[in-house]
């Protein structure tokens, strides 16, 4: 994440266990002011069937523990954010850098 911009990202693949079951968000992001907990997932192989079926499992485990996407508002335990590479494999960290100061900036 934007080291640059001042934010904080030593949560990185911090271990994450509910119910005995252990995965690592690859960012963990604790908003102390707030009482948030965000993870963020970044997906940068979606075009693989095998890491698209990973994916698609962790992203239900998420779900079905209360982790829910951004884009809906969050959840109970958690809010979860997911960036994705460009379709030609790219990161936008532009696009990044945006994200990062409309979730977390002032």
């Amino acid at each position: 994440m934007a080291f640059n911009l001042g934010y904080d990202y030593r949560g990185y693949e911090r271990p994450l266990t509910i119910n005995g079951v252990t995965k690592y968000p690859d960012f963990t992001i604790e908003d102390a002011e707030s009482g948030k907990n965000y993870f963020w997932e970044h997906c940068g192989m979606l075009h693989v069937p095998s890491y698209k079926r990973r994916w698609d499992a962790k992203l239900a485990w998420y779900k079905a523990n209360g982790i829910l996407p951004l884009e809906d508002n969050g959840g109970p335990s958690g809010i979860l954010i997911i960036t994705r590479d460009e379709a030609n494999g790219s990161i936008n960290s532009e696009k990044i850098a945006k994200l990062i100061d409309e979730v977390f900036g002032s």
